[in-house]
C-alpha cells in the first residue's frame, strides 16, 4: 500500500500492514494517544494526514538517537 491523496482514510489492517506492524500494534498506538484516528460508524479510520504526521515523528525519532 501507498499512501495517496485519493483515499482519505485507512483501515487499521491497512495502517498495520503499511508500517509492517501488528494490528494489535496499531490499536495499542490509538490507545496510547501516539496515533489519532476517526471513527466512521463503528470503525476506527486513520486519515491520510495522519500517516504521514505519524511517518514524519518516526523518521524524526530515529534521527534523534
Amino acid at each position: 500500500m501507498t499512501v495517496n491523496s485519493i483515499k482519505q482514510y485507512y483501515s487499521v489492517d491497512e495502517m498495520a500492514e503499511y508500517f509492517a506492524i501488528s494490528v494489535r500494534t496499531v490499536y495499542r498506538l490509538i490507545d496510547e494517544g501516539e496515533l489519532r484516528h476517526t471513527k466512521i460508524r463503528e470503525c476506527l479510520r486513520i486519515t491520510v494526514d495522519e500517516i504521514s504526521r505519524y511517518e514524519r515523528k518516526l523518521k524524526r525519532d530515529m534521527i534523534e538517537q
